[in-house]
C-alpha cells in the first residue's frame, strides 16, 4: 500500500498512514509533535507582537476604528485572527519555495516565480547549493519509524562539505524560510527525520533509511538577508526529548477519546437521576 497522509476525524490533524503487519496503521506527523516541547515558549511573543503590529497598521489606515464603530466584536475577532494570518500566509510562501526548489532539483533550470520575496529565497537556495558544493541524494520523501509511531517529509539528505573539513557530511537537510531557526523543535524534527527506519517511496515501495550524521543542516532562506546554512545536533539526545513529545502526542489522542468528566452529582434526594443511567461528558 503506497504511504498517504490523512487527516483524522478529530481536531483535523494530519496523520501518516503505512501498512505494518497487514494492517493500514496511523503515525503522528513530526511537526505536530514538537508543539509539547514546553508549550514553545515563542509563541506568545509571536503572537503579541503580530496583533500589535495589526493594532497599529490598523489604527493608521482607518480600518480598525471603522469596523469598531460598526461592531466592536469585529473589531475584537480581526485583531484575534493576526497571528493566525501571518502564519499561515508565511507557511504559503514557505511552501512555494520548497515546491520551486524542488522542480529545479527535477532538472527545471527556468522555475516560473513571479513572487519577488519566493524569488529571493529560491535564489538564496541556489546561492547556498553552489557554495557549499551540495549534493542532493534525497528529496522530498516520506519517514516512517513504525516502532515509535511517527512519520514525517523530509526535504531531503545532502552531502555537504564543512569549512575546515575535506570530507563531505551526510546530513539530513531541511529547508527553512521562518523568521527564526534557533527553535529546539526544529532539532527534534531532524533528529526523528535522521532517526527514521524507512523511507516510503509513492509507488509504494520502501528502503531503509540512510545513515547519516549527527549533524543536521538547516538551509535558512529569507528575503531580508543573506542565506545560511546552519548546523543543528540531531543526536540520539535529541531523538528522546522527540520520543518524549510523542508520547504526549498519544497521550492528548488517549484523552480525546476516553471520558474524563461526568456530570455534576445529582441530588441525593432525586432518585430520578442516578450516575448510572447519565452518559459521561468529556
Amino acid at each position: 500500500m503506497p504511504p498517504r497522509t490523512a487527516v483524522a476525524k478529530k481536531g483535523g490533524k494530519r496523520r501518516y498512514v503505512r501498512e505494518v503487519d497487514g494492517t493500514p496503521t496511523e503515525h503522528i506527523n513530526v511537526t505536530g509533535c514538537t508543539k509539547y516541547w514546553g508549550s514553545m515558549p515563542w509563541a506568545i511573543p509571536y503572537g503579541a507582537k503580530t496583533v500589535a503590529t495589526k493594532y497599529l497598521a490598523g489604527q493608521e489606515s482607518g480600518i480598525l476604528p471603522a469596523l469598531y464603530e460598526a461592531d466592536p466584536q469585529s473589531a475584537f475577532e480581526w485583531l484575534k485572527k493576526a497571528p493566525y494570518q501571518d502564519r499561515d500566509a508565511a507557511g504559503a510562501k514557505g511552501t512555494k519555495v520548497h515546491k520551486a526548489f524542488e522542480e529545479w532539483l527535477k532538472g527545471d533550470d527556468e522555475v516560473d516565480i513571479d513572487d519577488p520575496e519566493i524569488r529571493e529565497m529560491f535564489d538564496g537556495l541556489l546561492a547556498l547549493n553552489e557554495r557549499y558544493s551540495i549534493v542532493w541524494e534525497r528529496s522530498e520523501q516520506t519517514v516512517f519509524n513504525s516502532e515509535v509511531g511517527y512519520a514525517g517529509t523530509m526535504d531531503g539528505i545532502v552531502l555537504i562539505t564543512f569549512p575546515g573539513e575535506d570530507t563531505p557530511r551526510r546530513c539530513v537537510a531541511d529547508i527553512k524560510t521562518s523568521r527564526s531557526v534557533n527553535k529546539h523543535e526544529y532539532a527534534m524534527q531532524l533528529a526523528a527525520l535522521r532517526h527514521g527506519t524507512v523511507i516510503c517511496h509513492d509507488d509504494g515501495t520502501e528502503e531503509p533509511m540512510p545513515e547519516t550524521d549527527e549533524l543536521g543542516v538547516i538551509l535558512w532562506v529569507r528575503p531580508d538577508q543573506e542565506p545560511q546554512v546552519i548546523p543543528v545536533v540531531a543526536d540520539d539526545t535529541t531523538f528522546q526529548h522527540f520520543k518524549l513529545c510523542v508520547a504526549m502526542a498519544y497521550a492528548e489522542q488517549v484523552a480525546d477519546e476516553r471520558v474524563g468528566f461526568y456530570p455534576p452529582l445529582a441530588d441525593p434526594n432525586d432518585d430520578t437521576k442516578l450516575l448510572t443511567e447519565r452518559e459521561g461528558t468529556k
